[in-house]
């Protein structure tokens, strides 16, 4: 997203005062915000945060910027001993071993995907008191081409779990997913390969994208531009069409950023929030919705300030007040790059819609479902993945 990032870095200049919430979508309602408070104070709020993201084993906000090589992950499918819980924490295990490997897989390209053929090899009570519940599994994760279903790499894992029940031996199956050097040759032996892929396939990747483009699937085509790993001779290709894509994206929902830029300023009140800041910019100035979203941005712009300005007068007495101060301080010194990493989330929202729409999703060659909006939506809250 490195051009998307210049474009939104440019437009969020000099506008830039307003940390991290999440509000979903309210097509079609007015301004009405609801006062919300909580009972934890900043620092037990950061560090409960830091905590959930340091549980995920991978930092959201690197794999959002990536510029390599790009997967989706998909979730296997829930049957048997296969809970959603258990899916999801394989899909989760799975986007961990990519990341530790130097590739996204946050769902944004439709024609590559990682995901695992899972096989019960073991099931059983022990004999012993307390007794105990034992499974085995064998796990075959494979990288595929979705436009041909071509496999690009194969690695064979086999786990095994114990616990009271079976449901807890399953879970704690998943905790034994490694990424083995088997896992990591299996990966780069992938990662080559889609590199030779889009090095040969240029023509393929600009039908694609003018489809897409020819049929309003703005958020598809740019998923598929940005998909392009800059290694690859084909990556000229995004300096050519991601600025006009990121903006045809921006008018189509200006709509539903007013609508989540309403519920984010909900929510914040008068927080340092720079999401705020960056749903207000993405919003074009050619749009209707653009006087409303300006009219409640200098309304909360006057909520922090004025918040900033108290915590001024109270800092000299008030131990607490002080450190708030210094805090909001910090944010202030770096709000154009925290602003910047929200817009390129809500850039990468829409990346990830557009591709789970593409009809050219594999459909029964083992791989079901996509993890990606289930990670987008941890990025702001980050209390979504409780592992």
């Amino acid at each position: 997203m490195r051009r998307i990032s210049n474009i939104i870095g440019v437009t969020l200049m000099g506008c830039l005062i307003l940390s991290c919430s999440s509000g979903g979508q309210k097509k079609g309602k007015g301004f009405n915000p609801e006062e919300r408070t909580s009972s934890l104070s900043i620092e037990e709020r950061d560090q409960r945060l830091a905590q959930k993201r340091a549980e995920l084993g991978f930092d959201l906000d690197s794999l959002i910027a990536s510029h390599g090589v790009k997967l989706s992950i998909v979730m296997p499918k829930v049957q048997g001993d296969i809970t959603e819980e258990v899916s999801k924490r394989m899909a989760i295990k799975m986007l961990q071993m990519a990341s530790q490997n130097g590739m996204s897989g946050l769902g944004t390209n439709p024609n590559f995907v990682l995901g695992a053929e899972i096989s019960q090899t073991g099931r059983a009570a022990t004999g012993t008191a307390p007794q105990k519940m034992t499974v085995q599994y064998e796990l075959t994760f494979k990288v595929m081409n979705a436009l041909n279903g071509d496999v690009y790499g194969t690695s064979m894992q086999e786990v095994q779990g114990v616990g009271n029940s079976f449901e807890e031996a399953n879970l704690n199956a998943v905790k034994e997913i490694k990424n083995t050097p088997q896992i990591q040759k299996f990966l780069q032996t992938a990662n080559d390969r889609i590199l030779k892929w889009y090095d040969n396939n240029y023509q393929v990747i600009k039908n694609q994208v003018d489809k897409a483009e020819h049929e309003g699937k703005f958020e598809l085509a740019l998923a598929l531009i940005n998909s392009i790993p800059e290694q690859s001779t084909s990556y000229k290709y995004v300096a050519e069409k991601q600025d006009a894509l990121f903006k045809a994206i921006s008018h189509k929902h200006a709509a539903e950023m007013l609508a989540e830029m309403e519920s984010v300023l909900a929510a914040s009140r008068d927080d340092f929030n720079p999401e705020v800041c960056a749903y207000f910019k993405l919003i074009p100035t050619d749009c209707p919705e653009h006087a409303t979203a300006q009219k409640l941005f200098a309304q909360y712009e006057k909520k922090c300030n004025d918040r900033r300005a108290t915590l001024e007068a109270m800092a000299e007495r008030e131990k607490q007040a002080e450190r708030e101060l210094e805090k909001l301080k910090m944010n202030y010194e770096h709000q154009e790059a925290l602003a910047q990493k929200e817009a390129e989330k809500i850039a990468a929202k829409y990346e990830t819609q557009g591709a789970s729409d593409c009809s050219s999703q594999p459909k029964n060659k083992g791989f079901w479902g996509t993890l990606g909006d289930m990670c987008l939506n941890a990025l702001a809250g980050g209390g979504l993945f409780l592992l």
